[in-house]
């Protein structure tokens, strides 16, 4: 939220939000954009992922194991038992990752299995364009007939938040070397994380190449759009976002049918949440999304 409300973010991050629903809308697609009030603020980002996946406020990384360990469906889970092919693109995760059965996913792209073949951006292992770009490739190509139901967990917007590389041509796009002189620029981390001036402005140059990466991606599937659900899983700490507040944005991208779907949810039509909007907890958006995209209402969810 302090990234569409705070003084030092709003002014270039509603600009980019504002030409990207144009784009949007110029492709044919609608969005709806609202708030949600995340578990936890400033990282350990897989509590917020989980507490939208189980419906459940997952704060610790206890409740987590206990989640994990439950025969609580996941969203992803449901999205399977209705004929989904579920994923998880992942490209921070550079070990083994045993939860992501538990969680409900077919498949993972995880850093590795998206093929980059060029330099990390510091604790970043690859731009946000680049995992965009791989998922044409490896997760939907050739696959017209066979829905799927993936998470996303794009990393550019994470700490350090430089260096920052410029969009390059989608078409143009290869192994990710391409990226390499950028992955390279400006100055280093520990250089940047001296100044909490500096700190914060990388931190709206991170958010706002993730925000333009990823409408943009959107935007170039309109010939065969998908429901996209944009999520701000948390604030970034507090000497940065200079609120106490856990409200973060999320968007409700794509057909216009599916779209108005959710009409009910008293979302703001494009790509702005409505300042006095309502903010639900993060945990209420679970139901909220079955009962609204479901062909019928299960008794129990």
């Amino acid at each position: 939220r302090a990234a569409l409300e705070g003084p030092l973010y709003a002014p270039t991050l509603r600009a980019t939000l504002g030409e990207a629903e144009a784009a949007l809308a110029a492709a044919g697609l609608a969005a709806r954009s609202g708030w949600l009030s995340a578990p936890v603020v400033g990282g350990r980002s897989w509590l917020s992922h989980a507490t939208l996946a189980y419906g459940l406020t997952i704060p610790d990384q206890t409740r987590y194991a206990a989640a994990l360990a439950s025969e609580r469906r996941t969203l992803y889970d449901v999205a399977a038992a209705s004929g989904f092919r579920t994923a998880a693109v992942m490209p921070a995760i550079t070990l083994d990752w045993p939860e992501a059965e538990a969680l409900g996913f077919d498949s993972v792209l995880d850093a590795e299995g998206l093929e980059y073949r060029g330099a990390p951006f510091n604790w970043v292992t690859m731009p946000d364009q680049f995992t965009l770009a791989a998922i044409d490739r490896r997760l939907l190509h050739g696959r017209a007939r066979e829905p799927v139901f993936a998470q996303v967990a794009l990393i550019s917007s994470h700490a350090p938040w430089t260096p920052i590389p410029p969009l390059l041509d989608w078409d143009a796009l290869g192994d990710g070397r391409e990226f390499d002189v950028w992955a390279v620029s400006g100055d280093a981390p520990e250089v940047v994380w001296r100044d909490p001036d500096r700190v914060r402005a990388q931190y709206r140059v991170a958010v706002d190449y993730a925000l333009r990466a990823a409408t943009a991606w959107v935007a170039r599937r309109s010939e065969a759009p998908p429901l996209v659900v944009l999520l701000g899983d948390h604030q970034p700490a507090p000497f940065v976002s200079l609120t106490e507040s856990r409200d973060v944005p999320v968007h409700l991208i794509g057909p216009p049918d599916l779209v108005a779907a959710a009409e009910a949810w008293g979302w703001a039509e494009g790509l702005l949440p409505a300042p006095e909007g309502p903010v639900w907890p993060m945990a209420e958006f679970r139901d909220r999304f079955l009962r609204a995209f479901s062909a019928r209402e299960a008794a129990s969810l």
